[in-house]
């Protein structure tokens, strides 16, 4: 967090905080619009989540989408690596009734399906840069990137899909001989199954990943728009390009919060491609984290307030007396 900080720091400084906290000023009552974009892309990573439960198994709705709202803001403002809000979604729905098992599997899956949506979102952005600026080597080292972040995706779904959860633990328990252990392994192997067993509905898991990157595409109306109310000169095709390979420059730096610093050394580096000047480029992707916070902070608060909901209820079973 303190180096993506640094970066930050480091590039508005190098621009001069006034031209980039001016060019962010000119959005003023204008960021609020930024806004709009969150709920079709949260409706749509909703749906895809969804999908990879069972018939009759999935969690409510508006359980999935408040999930989706509370995992993503931890996961963009705390320092949890992106797995961090994944566990949260599984606790959330797990309280409305969702077992351990499919809540579990459904976002281990989950976490494939959005890998796979941004090498499709990374490619669609790769094609475009190609197409805006024909550079052979940089697109072939753009690709190259992209075929290590794939070999990457198939290690991750291979390691899944020979049941590797149920393999260690089983291991622990026979070298442990604890039967808390042997328990562990027992509903990993049921866990293993689960997840193989959502992986052979290919169907659904398609469908799942189309969905993500449609709502990846949507997140691409953002940057348009934050450069339109400054005046810059980016169209949507510009806009996707630069959304989709700043994703994979987030993706890369997945141990900084929110890929602080990745952001927007991304924004500079790919936007000077196509010849846009990086004060314009600054200012969009903090426009950008304008968004997350004004989405994220709030969503923080409401599952502080949930988990305290949930301790106050323990508190009180603990403190009724017994009926003897």
């Amino acid at each position: 967090m303190l180096l993506g900080l640094a970066v930050v720091t480091a590039l508005v400084a190098w621009q001069g905080v006034a031209t980039v906290g001016g060019a962010l000023a000119s959005i003023g009552w204008g960021m609020l619009l930024l806004l709009l974009v969150f709920p079709p892309h949260l409706i749509l990573g909703a749906i895809s989540w969804r999908l990879l439960f069972d018939a009759g198994r999935a969690p409510p709705f508006g359980t999935t989408v408040y999930a989706i709202w509370i995992g993503g803001s931890v996961n963009w403002l705390l320092p949890v690596a992106t797995i961090g809000g994944e566990l949260v979604k599984a606790r959330l729905v797990m309280r409305r009734g969702v077992s351990g098992t499919d809540a579990t599997a459904s976002v281990v899956v989950d976490k494939t399906v959005q890998a796979l949506s941004v090498l499709l979102w990374v490619l669609i952005g790769l094609c475009l840069l190609a197409w805006l600026k024909p550079d052979a080597s940089l697109v072939v080292g753009v690709l190259l990137g992209l075929i290590l972040f794939a070999v990457a995706i198939a290690v991750f779904l291979a390691i899944q899909r020979a049941g590797a959860l149920g393999f260690l633990s089983g291991a622990i328990a026979r070298f442990s001989g604890s039967a808390f252990w042997h328990r562990v392994a027992g509903k990993a192997d049921q866990l293993d199954a689960t997840i193989r067993a959502l992986y052979d509905r290919p169907g659904r898991i398609t469908c799942s990943v189309l969905l993500r990157l449609g709502a990846r595409v949507v997140l691409a109306g953002e940057v348009w728009l934050a450069a339109y109310l400054m005046g810059a000169p980016i169209g949507i095709v510009e806009a996707v390009m630069l959304k989709s390979l700043v994703a994979a420059t987030r993706s890369a730096a997945f141990t900084i919060p929110g890929g602080l610093g990745a952001q927007e050394a991304g924004f500079v580096v790919f936007g000077a491609l196509i010849g846009l000047p990086p004060d314009s480029m600054l200012a969009i992707s903090l426009a950008t984290r304008v968004r997350e916070l004004m989405i994220g902070l709030p969503g923080l608060v409401a599952w502080q307030l949930t988990e305290g909901r949930v301790l106050v209820g323990r508190g009180r079973a603990g403190a009724e007396p017994s009926g003897d």
